[in-house]
């Protein structure tokens, strides 16, 4: 995105930091902050999937456990294709989900 701006000839100026991309030093600090921002995403993203994979190593999932079991889900589709006398659906998605 930096290139880009750079050849529409737009420069930045962030007033906070006293980043002015219209000088070097400026166009320096603006890549130097980029560059630390891509490092530090790459960290996250590392030691995350490290996690993941250590988890997955001692048998453990993540996420939230189920709210209904096979037959819940059963009773919950059948609900949803039930039929009322005029032919719409007898139940609505916010009724079904009440019943649990």
């Amino acid at each position: 995105m930096a290139a880009q701006l750079r050849e529409r000839e737009v420069d930045l100026l962030v007033l906070k930091q006293g980043i002015d991309t219209s000088t070097p030093g400026g166009r320096l600090q603006f890549h130097m902050f980029g560059a630390f921002d891509e490092f530090l995403r790459e960290l996250i993203v590392e030691g995350t999937l490290e996690g993941l994979a250590s988890a997955r190593a001692r048998d453990r999932v993540g996420g939230r456990p189920a709210a209904l079991n096979a037959h819940g889900v059963e009773m919950a589709r059948a609900l949803y294709e039930m039929k009322g006398d005029d032919g719409k659906r007898r139940y609505t998605v916010p009724q079904i989900a009440d019943r649990r």
